[in-house]
């Protein structure tokens, strides 16, 4: 299970769409400001539940023109929108300038003692047209200015000016990708690239001061978005492979419980192959007998450097391909729960799957 997923769903479960409050010390008093929060007010309550709403009445032509979805800010945390979780909205500050009202806004959560856990901090910006109507202005698009770009195959890279970039990790991508298109029958994917050194950066250039994704111990990461066809890529600079696997394979199969897996399979992750991770889940799991694998998806942390869920999803696509190849794996993932994957593809019933997997994982890790 992806990290915070657990928590999320108890979000989810609490409101419909969150309600916006004002910090203490916050003016409104101006007309321009009243106009902005008015338009940003109504903009959050078009999120009802996991509706996505007509951007073209709050986002210009040429944002719609960029993205479908223009706000990179919605999908902070995982693929549910971020004003759907049930946060509380506070605008921690309003401030007007010549070219816009800028918003910030703090989305939280209180715990069980009534403390409140910080989800992520925005940065909205609302200008105004020449006939004084609102619109977003989008912070990504403005801190992306002053990055640079350059195409390779059907990859275009966006890159902060400090970064030099490598022309062989590109080709290597693009040799991957060409083989990926080959062996499933698809197409070429004209898809965005941004790398930057580290996670936070991207996040920052997505417009936020802070996402609960932020921080901790430094390790390469991404995140695909097949709505737009971008991925978004700290740490391993131009062949993040793994997350343009997602953008050409998940939406073959949706329902998934493998879809992590098999980018795994391909690519790694965080970096390393699936045997790099098995040797390391294979060394947490003899120091800890206790541990249960009969839901694979909640074990999904040890350390900052595995994802044991994600590791035990890939081994599993590797066995399959190393038995029937591609053909196998297509049959694989067209299965919609770990109970039909188990026992139609290894005959192992509920009961059977720690122990299968414990040895699955120890034979695998030295193969």
């Amino acid at each position: 299970m992806k990290p915070l997923l657990s928590f999320i769903s108890i979000l989810l479960a609490a409101n419909s769409y969150a309600q916006i409050y004002l910090n203490p010390g916050v003016d409104t008093s101006l007309t321009e400001v009243k106009q902005a929060l008015r338009f940003y007010n109504k903009y959050v309550a078009d999120f009802n539940g996991k509706a996505i709403p007509d951007m073209a009445k709050y986002w210009p032509q040429s944002e719609l023109k960029l993205r479908k979805v223009p706000d990179q800010m919605i999908y902070a945390i995982n693929d549910y929108p971020l004003y759907s979780m049930g946060c509380r909205l506070t605008i921690l500050y309003i401030r007007p300038t010549a070219n816009y009202v800028h918003i910030k806004t703090q989305f939280s959560v209180p715990d069980s003692q009534k403390n409140v856990m910080t989800m992520a901090i925005t940065n909205y910006y609302v200008a105004f047209d020449k006939i004084h109507e609102p619109y977003f202005k989008n912070p990504m698009t403005e801190a992306l200015a002053k990055w640079r770009t350059k195409t390779v195959r059907n990859i275009i890279y966006h890159y902060p000016p400090y970064h030099i970039f490598n022309a062989k990790r590109a080709d290597t991508l693009v040799r991957n990708i060409a083989g990926l298109e080959k062996e499933w029958g698809l197409k070429p994917i004209n898809i965005n690239y941004y790398l930057a050194n580290n996670k936070d950066e991207l996040y920052q250039v997505q417009g936020f001061d802070y996402t609960v994704m932020m921080g901790n111990k430094a390790a390469p990461s991404g995140k695909s978005d097949d709505k737009d066809n971008q991925v978004f890529c700290g740490g391993l600079g131009e062949n993040y492979f793994h997350e343009v696997v997602h953008l050409y394979l998940n939406h073959l199969y949706p329902k998934s419980p493998l879809q992590e897996g098999l980018a795994v399979f391909y690519a790694g992750s965080m970096g390393h192959s699936v045997k790099w991770h098995l040797k390391r889940v294979t060394q947490y799991l003899n120091k800890h007998p206790e541990a249960d694998l009969t839901d694979v998806d909640n074990f999904w942390y040890t350390d900052p450097f595995t994802n044991p869920s994600s590791a035990i999803q890939g081994m599993i696509c590797s066995m399959v391909f190393k038995k029937e190849g591609v053909p196998g794996l297509k049959r694989l993932m067209q299965y919609n729960s770990y109970k039909d994957i188990f026992k139609k593809e290894f005959n192992i019933d509920k009961e059977q799957i720690n122990a299968f997997l414990r040895k699955s994982i120890a034979d695998e890790s030295v193969k």
